[in-house]
Order: C-alpha cells, then sequence, then structure tokens
C-alpha cells in the first residue's frame, strides 16, 4: 500500500518541468520573484516542488543557493505564525555558524524586526480597502515604539548584507500547503513576501489552488470582484506555472510506476525513469510495453517479482476506469488503489471470489457516484446478489433510453458522466453476484458508521416504507429483502403491509402491497391465509389492483391454501388481463378432424 505522502520518485513524468523551472528559480534576471505552482487538492503540487528543490540543492554551485521549505499549514492559528516565515528563513541562514557568528548584530536586528509583522498586517488590509483603521494603527505604534518605521527602512538593506556576507547568491523558499490555511493566514502569508522579503537574491515558490488565494483575497478584503482578486494574484506571482491535466496514458504510467516502485530495488529506478517516455509509443501498448520491460530487468526484484506480475494484471488493464472516474487526480488514485488493495486481501482472506476488474468498476462506482451505489445496495436482490437497477440501466444504454418508468433508472440514465463510465468495460451485468462485492464496500470509511442491529418492528417499519415507494425497483427490492428476513421480521412487515392496504388511496401503491405480499408469502406460506382476508374489502374495479390480486391467489393455490371462490370470482373477472391470458376452455364434446 501507499503512503500519502509526496512522492521523491517521478511517478508523474515531471523531470522536464523540475528542468525548466530549475532554472527559472535560479536565473540571475528574474529575482526577486514569486514562481506560482498552482493546481488543485492532490494534483502533485508538493511532488513537483519537492523534485524541484532537489534538484536546485543538486545543481547548486558550491552550495550558493539555499532552500528552504517553509509549512505555512503547521502555524495556522498560532501568533508567531506573523513572523514564522522570516524566522525561518534566517534560521536558515543561520545554520552557516561562521555567517552566524561574524553577522550576529545583523540577525540579531532582523530578527527583532520580525515584531513589525503586526504593522504589516495593517498596511495589507488598507492597500486595496484604502480604508485606514487609525485606532489599529495607532496601536502598532504604541506597541512596536518608533523605532518600527526605521526597522522597515533598513530590514531589504540588512537582509541583502547578510547575504553578501555568506556569499549566498541566492535564497529559495518553498511555501507549502498556503491553500489549506486561513483567509487571514494565506493574505498574512502574502503580505510578509511583499513587504519584507523583496530583495534582488530571493525566491518564492508557492503551490497552492490559485481559486482558493483568490477566495481568501475577496473574503479579507471584501472585495467582490472576481477581475480585482485576480489582479492582486497577478501582482503576487510573476510567474505562474499550472500543472498539466494527466491524460490517460500519463495515469497508466503512474499507476505502472507506483506498483512497480514497492517491488523494485533503488538501483533500478534510474532505469525505469530512463525508459519511461518509451511507454507511451509502444505499439502493443502501454501495458505490454511495462511487461516487456520487467522481464528485461528482473534483476531490480527479489522474490515478489511473481507478485508484482499479478498485481499489474489485476490493475493495469482498468486504468482507463480510475482515470476516467477519479479525474485523473494522483491523490485520489493513490487513496484509491490503497482501498482496492485492502479489499483484495480481505477477499482473499475470507475465501471469496471476485473478478479484478468488477471491483475496480464498483469502487469507482462508490467512490465518485455515491448515492447511485447506494441505490444499488437498497435494492440488490439479498438471496442471489443481482441487481435489476443495473440490469435496466445497462439495456437502456444500449438502446439508446434515456428514461423510464422507474426513477432511479431514469436518474441514471441523465447523469452522462455515470452514463459514460458505465459503457466502459467491464461492461456490468444484472446476473453478476454483488454479494461479495458489498461486503467489502462495507470495509470503507466513506460508507460512514456500521448499521445498528435495529429492534424488529423498526427494521420492519423500514422495509415496509420502502415497500411503499412510488418506485417499482426499490420496492420490489424491499420486498425481496423482506421475504429474506428470518420469520419475525416478515411477520412484522405482513402486519404492516396489511394494516396499510385497505386505506392506500393510489394504486400503483396497492399493486406494489400486493406484489410484495405475494413475495413475502412465497417465502413464508403462513402469511397467506392472514393475506386473503384483507383481500376481502380490497377494491376490485382498477385493473392493475385486479391483476396484482390475482398474482396473488393463483401463488396462494399453488402454496396449496385454499382461496374463496368469491375472492378468485371477484378479481379474475375484474381482470380483463387475466381473462385474456386464461387458457380457452374445452368443450364437452370431442370434435374430429371432418366436423361435428
Amino acid at each position: 500500500m501507499w503512503s500519502d505522502r509526496e512522492a521523491d520518485r517521478d511517478l508523474l513524468g515531471y523531470t522536464s518541468y523540475v528542468n525548466v523551472l530549475a532554472d527559472v528559480c535560479t536565473h540571475e534576471d528574474l529575482a526577486p520573484l514569486t514562481l506560482g505552482i498552482f493546481g488543485s487538492w492532490g494534483s502533485g503540487k508538493t511532488s513537483l516542488m519537492k523534485m524541484l528543490k532537489c534538484r536546485i540543492d543538486e545543481t547548486s554551485e558550491a552550495k550558493k543557493t539555499k532552500t528552504l521549505w517553509f509549512n505555512a499549514w503547521r502555524y495556522e492559528g498560532r501568533e508567531e505564525a506573523q513572523s514564522a516565515l522570516l524566522h525561518a528563513v534566517l534560521a536558515k541562514l543561520a545554520e552557516n555558524q561562521t555567517l552566524a557568528h561574524e553577522a550576529s548584530d545583523l540577525i540579531k536586528r532582523l530578527k527583532d524586526g520580525a515584531s513589525i509583522l503586526k504593522l504589516a498586517k495593517f498596511l495589507g488590509k488598507t492597500a486595496i480597502t484604502m480604508t485606514p483603521d487609525i485606532g489599529g494603527f495607532v496601536e502598532c505604534f504604541r506597541e512596536e515604539s518608533e523605532q518600527i518605521a526605521k526597522t522597515m527602512e533598513s530590514f531589504d538593506k540588512d537582509f541583502e548584507e547578510l547575504l553578501e556576507r555568506g556569499g549566498i547568491e541566492r535564497v529559495v523558499v518553498f511555501i507549502d500547503d498556503l491553500d489549506r490555511c486561513s483567509s487571514a493566514k494565506v493574505i498574512e502569508t502574502f503580505e510578509t513576501i511583499k513587504l519584507f522579503l523583496n530583495t534582488p537574491k530571493c525566491t518564492f515558490v508557492i503551490g497552492a489552488d490559485p481559486d482558493r488565494i483568490e477566495y481568501a483575497v475577496g473574503e479579507v478584503y471584501r472585495v467582490d470582484d472576481t477581475r480585482r482578486c485576480k489582479d492582486y494574484l497577478e501582482k503576487i506571482v510573476q510567474i505562474p506555472f499550472n500543472i498539466p491535466e494527466q491524460a490517460l496514458k500519463d495515469i497508466g504510467c503512474y499507476v505502472g510506476m507506483l506498483i512497480i516502485g514497492r517491488y523494485m530495488a533503488d538501483s533500478g529506478w534510474v532505469n525505469l525513469l530512463a525508459v519511461r517516455p518509451s511507454f507511451y509509443d509502444c505499439v502493443d501498448g502501454l501495458e505490454q510495453a511495462i511487461q516487456q520491460w520487467l522481464a528485461a530487468n528482473r534483476i531490480y526484484f527479489g522474490d515478489d517479482f511473481n507478485e508484482l506480475i499479478e498485481e499489474l494484471k489485476a490493475i493495469l488493464p482498468y486504468t482507463d476506469n480510475l482515470a476516467r472516474g477519479l479525474r485523473g487526480n494522483p491523490r485520489q488514485i493513490k487513496r484509491f488503489l490503497n482501498i482496492i488493495a485492502l479489499r483484495r486481501k480481505l477477499a482473499k482472506e475470507n475465501g471469496q471470489q471476485i473478478e479484478p476488474d468488477v471491483l475496480i468498476k464498483l469502487s469507482v462506482l462508490e467512490y465518485v457516484w455515491e448515492d447511485f451505489f447506494n441505490s444499488i445496495i437498497e435494492t440488490v436482490d439479498p438471496s442471489t446478489g443481482h441487481s435489476q437497477l443495473i440490469e435496466e440501466i445497462m439495456q437502456g444504454i444500449e438502446e439508446g433510453e434515456t428514461s423510464s418508468d422507474s426513477k432511479l433508472v431514469a436518474d441514471a440514465l441523465g447523469q452522462v458522466g455515470l452514463v459514460s463510465y458505465l459503457s466502459l468495460k467491464p461492461h456490468l451485468s444484472g446476473k453478476i453476484d454483488l454479494r461479495p462485492y458489498l461486503f467489502l464496500a462495507q470495509t470503507s470509511l466513506s460508507r460512514g458508521r456500521a448499521s445498528a442491529i435495529l429492534p424488529v418492528e423498526e427494521e420492519a417499519k423500514g422495509i415496509a416504507s420502502l415497500i411503499a415507494s412510488e418506485d417499482r425497483l426499490r420496492s420490489r427490492a424491499a420486498a425481496r429483502r423482506a421475504a429474506s428476513k428470518e420469520p419475525s421480521i416478515a411477520a412484522s412487515v405482513v402486519r404492516l403491509l396489511l394494516k396499510d392496504l385497505p386505506v392506500a388511496k393510489e394504486a400503483s401503491l396497492k399493486t406494489h402491497v400486493i406484489t410484495a405480499l405475494e413475495e413475502i408469502c412465497r417465502a413464508h406460506p403462513s402469511h397467506f391465509a392472514p393475506a386473503l382476508k384483507a383481500f376481502e374489502v380490497l377494491d376490485s374495479s382498477e385493473e392493475a389492483v385486479a391483476l396484482a390480486a390475482s398474482s396473488f391467489l393463483a401463488a396462494a393455490e399453488k402454496a396449496e391454501v385454499q382461496v374463496p371462490a368469491e375472492l378468485n370470482d371477484k378479481f379474475r373477472k375484474s381482470s380483463k388481463l387475466v381473462e385474456a391470458l386464461a387458457p380457452p376452455k374445452r368443450s364437452g364434446r370431442r370434435v374430429g378432424p371432418g366436423g361435428p
């Protein structure tokens, strides 16, 4: 399984980005510079920044470039967050003991100046709104004394002199997780960069979701104009770099290398990175290219090589499902693969037979379309594990239907993304036994707390309410569930249904209840007799009701339950459809080929 920490290996093909951005960060004509590494949650910002830092550290001539990693989120909610960035930079420079000794006066003066961040916060607040807080202004000067103005004027000069004494040509500060901070801390960090560390030898690399930063600007400065929020970000970040979206082959390479990396010795990693681009061009496809490389480089692997091959076979062919279902987000994919690995182990431990492709397909449905997956759980046949919901949806997709008399089916067919995903191979079938997969789904944190064992009456009420649903699939599934329950619960459901049947107004509701009663009574025949009594006062004038009742009566007779003749006459005569389907009555006189 995989950690959620950022990758220190180039699993995502970021090497070309790193090469270019490293030059940008250290280019003498570009400083002072703020470089924005922009992307959504889980897109690989931190991994790219870590690789970029390593590249700069490796190529820095005589260590004349100092790099610093600053996690902004660590200081969330702490008073010293305002000056933490400055102190972190000074602490990094003070690692040079000679410099720390010879320039102790400068370092002390700069550290003392960190308190000026309270004024920086005040100035930043008024910079856009142009509504100065006079009380705050006076308070700043009262707290920090008259030395504030002098400190502000000398800060840049002192900092640059410190770098010169240490022979440092560039300081590159990486600020990560800024978009996880509160809006106030986001702006404080930007104001610190803008007001205090704006020297020709400084570069800042900020990893963030730009939408989150623009939201912080609007919230703190109370700016509703989206353009003004963007302008603020553009003034701070001179060069934005948006992480490109991962294509299907990118995700395939990422998944393959992620799996290989768990089994391979470090000595083989350089080789694998070198051949990575060739995987894209293999005429036999990505999976075949990876398999060929593995066969030729068996030396990098230990005794678990065969296990690696089996894992790749179980996952790699279905990366299209992962990429399309999870929108290609690397962090989501890594988290998802952990879930799959856990479930495969659980299935093996419990002796459950599962198909890897079906496991991935259903797990993506659970992860991305949770409401739809819950509908599958709710409507699956507990005795067979079959899903009529899936069967009807797949039939609708095949026939190009966009509507259905079942709301569950119609809603699913109306979701373009869901339909597109269900159309991918492997195609699901309503005849697949879903029970082992649904058992495994219970292990996911996203499924919420495990259901407590309900009292008989409470569970029966829940099932009865689903039977009374307007959706026929949901009603039928609840009926099957009731039929599969132990006698006490089945009896309670029957009692509730018989209580509601005489007062039901809608024909569809009566039909659902009668159909459910037949399903339950087939499994628990002792309930046929009390159900028949309720039919005595049931209106037989509605065709659908009469048809459902006739089916129930036929099932009772098949179970050798005595059905009163008047009930048969009442419903069978009322149903024209039953009458039309009845076999023709034979004449008492035999007729030969030649006529009478």
